[in-house]
């Protein structure tokens, strides 16, 4: 997933999306100057706010 779909998909803005990355709190990937993300840590980070009643 690139950053728009990562930002679609929680409702954040891509500047706290690059803060959550700064934090270490969304890990990531870069390919040719493009961020990615994998699903599986979408949707872990989903299910842990949902866990904690966010």
């Amino acid at each position: 997933m690139d950053s728009s779909d990562v930002c679609r998909a929680l409702g954040i803005s891509k500047r706290t999306l690059q803060t959550w990355r700064n934090n270490g709190k969304m890990p990531y990937s870069m390919l040719g100057g493009k961020v990615y993300y994998r699903e599986e840590d979408i949707n872990k980070l989903l299910e842990e706010g949902m866990k904690r009643g966010v």
